[in-house]
């Protein structure tokens, strides 16, 4: 009968020998942008540019509709793509993708509400009255003005935090939330 010591010596080689034959665990995927099919890239463009978002890269090339992997609910044969970086280089990028010749239909039953399938996109703004009334100059369609809501953070006194928050859609119906965190 083999002895305790020799069964644990073996039995830390087999478990040793088995993760080195495992295969290394893949990196989980980096999400890069959220990229929005919108109908007019320009147009989406300049109301990013109210956030302080900049231009990365726009490009425009063909599209082969015919046999091309990428769902859309129209055969379009062109296909501009705007990548957006936040003015500060912190947060994520925004891609905007216009298909056309011919443009693609809307796909949500009702643009001026949210529902499952649809995308809210979550910005981080350091004054909320300040981005509402840029907002408001540029003519979006805002949801509502901020709204002060009390957070879960709490200050070195003990005492709830605050912060503001409201919502607009973009040009092309996507609710844009944006968040003053409390500091």
């Amino acid at each position: 009968m083999m002895n305790a010591k020799l069964h644990r010596a073996l039995l830390v080689a087999a478990l040793l020998v088995g993760a080195a034959l495992r295969p290394a665990a893949a990196e989980s995927p980096t999400l890069l942008r959220a990229a929005l099919i919108v109908e007019d890239a320009s147009r989406s463009m300049a109301f990013y540019e109210l956030l302080g978002f900049r231009v990365e890269m726009d490009q425009a090339n063909p599209r082969k509709a015919e046999g091309n992997p990428f769902p859309l609910n129209a055969p379009s044969n062109a296909v501009r793509l705007v990548i957006m970086q936040s003015g500060s280089g912190a947060g994520g990028r925004i891609g905007l993708v216009e298909f056309s010749r011919p443009t693609p239909a809307e796909a949500r039953r009702d643009p001026e509400r949210t529902g499952r399938g649809d995308v809210v996109l979550v910005f981080d703004v350091a004054d909320a009255d300040a981005v509402h009334a840029t907002m408001q100059r540029a003519g979006a369609k805002i949801i509502e003005p901020p709204q002060v809501y009390t957070s879960k953070k709490t200050a070195p006194d003990g005492s709830p935090l605050r912060g503001k928050v409201f919502h607009v859609r973009d040009p092309d119906g996507y609710l844009i939330e944006l968040l003053q965190a409390p500091r």
